[in-house]
């Protein structure tokens, strides 16, 4: 596989070599932007029913559409596998992945849902019922923060310290494959703009 040097996200000019990053890493990056996410329909529901922000319903819908539903399955298909496999038969972790799992099993539905409400309101410049969608919107956010920090709490620091370097290598070798779109880098500051 040729190695392609990408710009990190220093903005200093250093490259980092893709297939070379930390796969734990990234999942830390994607959970910084998914909380970015979060931000971004929290405002949006705290403007509705007056006003629809319709420029940050266009950013928060790119960030929908291009990564929530590949770090779901990055997780489901390469970092719980390994860990299962890591693991004694009966060890708590176990039951952790078996509740994240569960967790993304029901946001995949509601997350069509809001996609769909965020085209349509963006093609209509209004939200069509502003009490129900920023309710929904809410539920998914909150939902998404205790996620995220669960994950970033328990779950990566237990990762951290039970997967070997062949653990790593196979799951950055299942994101070179997978076409990940967070393979690349970049800092939220630059994605903001």
């Amino acid at each position: 596989m040729s190695e392609t040097k990408v710009q990190s996200d220093t903005g200093e000019g250093h490259k980092t070599n893709c297939p070379g990053s930390d796969p734990l890493q990234i999942l830390r990056d994607e959970h910084a932007m998914k909380s970015e996410l979060c931000d971004l329909l929290e405002v949006i529901a705290d403007g509705l029913p007056q006003r629809f922000e319709g420029a940050l319903a266009l950013v928060s819908l790119s960030l929908l559409e291009s990564g929530f539903l590949s770090h779901m399955k990055l997780e489901q298909e390469a970092l719980f596998p390994i860990l299962r496999r890591r693991i004694a038969p009966d060890h708590a972790l176990h039951l952790v992945i078996a509740c994240l799992e569960h967790e993304h099993d029901r946001d995949a539905p509601a997350l069509a849902e809001i996609v769909d409400g965020l085209h349509t309101a963006i093609v209509d410049g209004r939200v069509r019922n502003a009490d129900m969608f920023g309710y929904m919107l809410r539920g998914f956010f909150e939902s998404q923060r205790r996620h995220i920090a669960w994950e970033n709490a328990v779950l990566l620091p237990e990762a951290a310290r039970i997967m070997t370097a062949d653990d790593l290598r196979e799951m950055q070798d299942w994101i070179m494959r997978s076409g990940h779109p967070r393979c690349a880098r970049q800092s939220i500051a630059t994605l903001r703009r």
